[in-house]
């Protein structure tokens, strides 16, 4: 991976809802990050190992491949799978939650959300990604704090 401040600011959102995704993008903008994004997993895996961004954002129900395969194949590809990924759903369910950490998440958002907490998330993953924190999920260590 490019390890440029450039590609380390892009940010890949992959969510279908077009309404979502823009305001997700505006966010992301006025932020001063520099958004991309997909409507689904297909496309957002082509642009994941073609643009080689910073850090997704990933919706869970997507038309076609769900976003836990999208972050499976992520998380197993040689090409992507040092792109920490962020889970950003309506989904709420603890079954959810936890499959989601064991197909290679870094954090899980729930929707509706909080433009600060969004961002600090955003700001924390990049931060630890950047220590090379590779923790990945076990199963065994919950930690609230994480």
């Amino acid at each position: 991976m490019n390890d440029s401040i450039d590609d380390m600011n892009r940010i890949l959102v992959i969510e279908d809802d077009p309404d979502t995704q823009e305001m997700l993008c505006d966010i992301l903008s006025d932020a001063g990050y520099n958004p991309l994004s997909a409507p689904d997993g297909e496309q957002g895996l082509e642009l994941a190992e073609n643009a080689q961004p910073g850090l997704i954002l990933l919706d869970l129900m997507l038309p076609g491949m769900d976003g836990l395969e999208v972050c499976r194949q992520l998380s197993s590809s040689d090409v992507t799978r040092s792109i920490p990924v962020i889970i950003l759903t309506a989904r709420q369910e603890l079954p959810v939650k936890l499959s989601s950490f064991m197909a290679g998440a870094k954090r899980f958002l729930t929707k509706p959300f909080e433009t600060d907490v969004l961002l600090s998330e955003i700001s924390r993953t990049f931060r630890q990604a950047s220590l090379g924190d590779s923790r990945h999920f076990d199963g065994a260590n919950l930690d609230p704090r994480d």
